[in-house]
């Protein structure tokens, strides 16, 4: 699938992402297999019908499934680590804080017996509580490791030096003009246990990976080499960095991340053995020509073992290497570490006396309010949400969604439970929020007319998988996918007279997905392959691709939607900059209004 051009690392990865949830009557297919990429500072619309697959993968971004959830495959990643393996200690430091969301109906998202200023608060406090265990404890092991290298008179001497000092730059100041050879020995006795561990830790994953992943996927042991992984445990866990005063995450995640791999390759042969055995009894060759209550309990795609073992033997990898890259960057240590040393040193002995009072808590949310357009906060502060109209609930949502400075937020719906002209202010005000705290965003939404004037990059969902991505102009201008013709056709503008154009039949039963083209049946531009054969992705230009055999060299020529081409060519009369490139000209909607077949 095509990637948005962008220079920067996208600040979110979804990869392969397969979700099933278990039924009484089988397995909802609910997300079968999707990729995108979320960049800072950047809108990506995830767009289609009810049923889709668009709130389950929001929630599984923010780890907020279900119980019944199956995740058949497919990573999540975010600041380096895989959100599908993170355990729930480990994600409360991430939901909220790093990634919030807006949810649909503000109603339902609010504690309707709990006043708004202590549902904005709330959140606060715990985070403030976070930060000063947090602080309290980096605090803890500097000065433990301070007292090994200079002695207790060293902490004594650091602690006259910072007392009754509340600004953190006056506290580093104060420790760089007079404590700094402390530091300095400190750092360098401590880098020398930190590179002594790297060592022992790579000599243990060396060891590990030639006893046990050396063999191709079939033959690995994986009991024993699950078994084996307990004994790695303590070298990784000794890999400590006294700098950053934090876990390392490509070493703390490592044993989990290979637990789970090996767990899959488990599944996987199960799966597989047990798929293999339906069709042998139903004597067919083909997943799709089992009987409806035989698939309705099967996974559409078995992940086979050969992938994860990949995966395993990648990640594993990578950790040595990164164990070289620590070794060289922390060979020696300069005078401007010492100097990061104790500027966080200075920053930890402020954040643990830094208790979040009541007041404080108020005039945060009275300013967060203030924010979001809410008139009178220090009035709305005291009242239920009850007392509040539709739109300013969901401000009131928004609001609690920042109180954790995140870096994306996910926007469900949020604007379906309003009124039209309050759905302009809310979406107004997301956009202002955006540009300013450069928020990265992932707005869901089964209206594209909702995200012309917001999205950068936009992905159209059917049946649990993406159908076409790139970017507003690709996707509003060069449509190629029948389905999102067919969104655009219903959606309404202001010179729209008479009737819009429905969409034909009913989304699939998730429980039977069909086989090929799972629009197939509704498309009025169906060919015969549709049914029979899954359409590959086609690239149709740097930041656009398709998922459609109507985009193939050998497919027959087709006409867009009337509605879709007459507003397109009078849209680009108006704003020709808006054309998009392109390299694939097979059924375009460009090429057509460029041969005046309209």
């Amino acid at each position: 699938m095509a990637n948005i051009v962008n220079n920067e690392k996208p600040i979110l990865k979804v990869r392969n992402l397969r979700i099933s949830f278990k039924t009484n009557t089988g397995t909802v297919k609910a997300v079968r297999g999707i990729d995108f990429s979320l960049y800072k500072g950047r809108t990506l619309a995830i767009v289609g019908e009810s049923g889709s697959g668009k709130s389950v993968t929001s929630k599984a971004i923010l780890g907020i499934l279900a119980n019944n959830k199956i995740i058949e495959d497919g990573r999540i990643i975010y600041d380096g680590k895989d959100l599908l393996t993170l355990p729930e200690n480990k994600f409360t430091k991430i939901r909220g804080v790093k990634i919030s969301m807006i949810f649909q109906d503000p109603l339902s998202a609010l504690n309707p017996i709990m006043k708004v200023g202590k549902q904005l608060t709330e959140a606060m406090h715990l985070e403030n509580k976070a930060l000063v265990r947090s602080a309290k404890k980096g605090v803890n092991n500097y000065n433990s490791a301070i007292a090994k290298a200079e002695g207790k008179q060293a902490i004594q001497a650091i602690d006259a030096l910072s007392k009754d000092i509340k600004d953190e730059q006056e506290v580093y100041k104060a420790l760089k003009e007079n404590a700094f050879d402390f530091f300095q020995d400190t750092a360098n006795k401590q880098n020398e246990i930190y590179l002594e561990a790297l060592n022992k830790a790579e000599e243990a994953v060396k060891a590990y990976k030639e006893k046990f992943l050396n063999a191709d996927a079939t033959n690995v042991d994986i009991k024993e080499a699950t078994k084996a992984l307990a004994g790695l445990k303590k070298p990784l866990g000794a890999c400590k960095n006294f700098f950053t005063q934090s876990a390392d995450d490509v070493t703390d995640v490592y044993v989990s991340l290979m637990k789970t791999y090996f767990k899959q390759m488990l599944t996987s042969d199960k799966l597989d053995a047990a798929l293999k055995e339906e069709l042998t009894k139903y004597n067919v060759d083909n997943f799709f020509d089992l009987p409806a209550k035989v698939r309705a309990k099967q996974r559409e795609v078995i992940t086979p073992r050969e992938t994860y073992y990949e995966l395993i033997q990648d990640i594993t990898t990578n950790l040595i290497n990164h164990f070289e890259e620590l070794k060289q960057k922390y060979a020696t240590i300069d005078a401007s570490e010492v100097d990061e040393l104790i500027k966080n040193y200075a920053k930890l002995l402020v954040t643990k006396d830094s208790k979040l009072s009541g007041e404080a808590a108020k005039a945060r949310a009275i300013e967060l309010m203030r924010e979001v357009g809410i008139p009178e906060p220090e009035k709305r502060f005291n009242q239920y949400p009850f007392e509040c109209s539709g739109g300013m609930r969901q401000r009131i949502v928004i609001a609690i969604a920042l109180s954790g400075n995140p870096e994306i937020l996910i926007c469900d719906e949020p604007t379906t439970a309003l009124d039209v002209t309050i759905q302009a202010q809310i979406l107004e005000l997301i956009q202002k929020l955006k540009v300013q705290k450069n928020l990265s965003i992932i707005f869901i939404t089964h209206d594209l007319g909702v995200v012309a004037n917001m999205a950068d990059d936009i992905a159209v969902m059917y049946a649990g998988k993406i159908v076409e991505y790139g970017s507003v102009y690709d996707i509003f201008y060069d449509p190629r996918h029948p389905y999102t013709w067919a969104l655009l056709s219903s959606m309404p503008d202001l010179d729209t007279q008479g009737k819009l154009e429905a969409i034909p039949g009913t989304p699939p039963n998730m429980l039977l997905p069909p086989r090929g083209d799972a629009f197939a049946a509704r498309n009025n531009y169906a060919i015969a392959l549709d049914y029979k054969q899954e359409p590959p992705f086609f690239k149709v230009s740097e930041t656009h691709s398709v998922k459609t055999w109507l985009a193939h060299a050998d497919a027959v020529d087709v006409v867009p939607p009337k509605t879709v081409v007459n507003r397109i060519a009078k849209s680009l009369k108006t704003n020709p900059d808006n054309t998009p490139k392109y390299t694939l000209k097979k059924n375009s909607v460009l090429e057509i209004i460029k041969g005046g077949k309209k």
